[in-house]
C-alpha cells in the first residue's frame, strides 16, 4: 500500500462501496490501477480488478475523439496525455470533481481536484 495515500485511497473505496460518493471511471483507469498493482508486486491483479469493478461505479469508454482532444489538452496545460484524457472524459460526462493526489489537476480549470486525504467518512 502506498505510504502516503494508501489509507486515504482505501477510505475512498469504502465510500464508493457505501454509496457515500458517486464514482465514474474510464476504461483507461482500470489499466492504470492494474499497472500500479503490478509495480507494487501485488498478486492476483485480475481478481482484484474484478473486485473493483464489482463496486457501485460506472465505467465509461474512451473514444478516439477523446484521445485526440486529450493530446491537445496535454499540450495546452503541459500535463500527461493520460491526465488530460481523464479531464476530457469528465468533461464529456458532465463531471467536475476528480479525487486524485496528482496536483497536476490543480492547473486545469475544467476540473476541481479533491485530495483523497481531505475526504471524510
Amino acid at each position: 500500500m502506498d505510504r502516503k495515500y494508501g489509507e486515504s485511497c482505501a477510505k475512498v473505496v469504502k465510500m464508493i462501496h457505501a454509496k457515500d460518493i458517486r464514482a465514474v471511471i474510464s476504461s483507461i483507469i482500470i489499466l492504470e490501477v492494474a499497472n500500479a498493482l503490478r509495480k507494487y508486486g501485488i498478486p492476483d491483479i485480475y481478481r482484484r480488478i474484478k473486485g473493483i469493478l464489482s463496486l457501485p461505479l460506472r465505467v465509461v469508454d474512451v473514444t478516439i475523439n477523446d484521445t485526440l482532444r486529450a493530446i491537445e489538452l496535454s499540450e495546452i496545460y503541459r500535463i500527461s496525455p493520460y491526465d488530460a484524457l481523464h479531464v476530457v472524459v469528465m468533461n464529456r460526462e458532465g463531471l467536475r470533481n476528480i479525487v486524485s493526489a496528482d496536483r497536476d489537476f490543480d492547473r486545469i480549470d475544467l476540473v476541481t481536484r479533491v485530495d483523497p486525504k481531505s475526504l471524510q467518512t
